[in-house]
């Protein structure tokens, strides 16, 4: 009974992409290494988000690609079942579940939150993903990641990624809404 207990809580670890072995970082997080992506005008990443609140929760696959002021968010469930896609550009957000395409117009966070049902600040994490805050927002520095907009941020890990290091483990919170993303794999050409 013992060894099929452990054969199933080792199925469940794989299964969930964690791993046995603690992996070695990469490096710690330092806001001043992250400047040089302030010019970064596209890239491209695979992974994972899991995000929270105090009504609801969900978890999915994130393919992420943003190009000069459009980003193109791909979410999928489990087994790559219950895909959206989330185009958001300035003031206009497409919502698109390969059955309904829908077109809303006004800021990408109230657009989302309202149709969601979950608050993702969008136009800030995406400068959030490369470790750096939004530069249209104060914010205040801290030992592993930054404060802004009333966002708490971390960097759990980093990745060597060409000759740059970059977020693999991101953290944000805010009042009863976390949001973990994991970052599997980097593109930026």
């Amino acid at each position: 009974m013992i060894f099929k207990g452990s054969v199933f809580l080792l199925a469940v670890m794989i299964l969930s992409g964690c791993s046995l072995l603690s992996e070695k970082p990469e490096g710690t997080y330092r806001l001043q290494d992250m400047r040089v992506l302030q010019q970064q005008q596209q890239w491209y990443f695979e992974g994972r988000l899991a995000l929270a609140d105090e009504k609801d929760s969900f978890s999915a696959s994130v393919s992420w690609r943003h190009q000069s002021g459009r980003d193109d968010i791909e979410l999928s469930g489990p087994l790559a079942q219950g895909k959206l896609l989330i185009t958001v550009e300035a003031d206009f957000v497409v919502l698109d579940d390969g059955d309904n395409h829908k077109e809303f117009r006004g800021p990408a966070e109230e657009v989302l939150a309202e149709q969601l049902g979950v608050m993702i600040p969008v136009n800030a994490l995406r400068h959030w993903v490369l470790g750096m805050p939004d530069p249209e927002q104060s914010f205040v520095e801290q030992v592993d990641g930054f404060f802004q907009a009333g966002w708490r941020v971390g960097f759990r890990e980093m990745q060597q990624v060409n000759a740059l290091v970059l977020p693999r483990k991101i953290n944000a919170e805010k009042d009863k809404t976390r949001i973990k993303l994991i970052v599997d794999q980097w593109d930026l050409s």
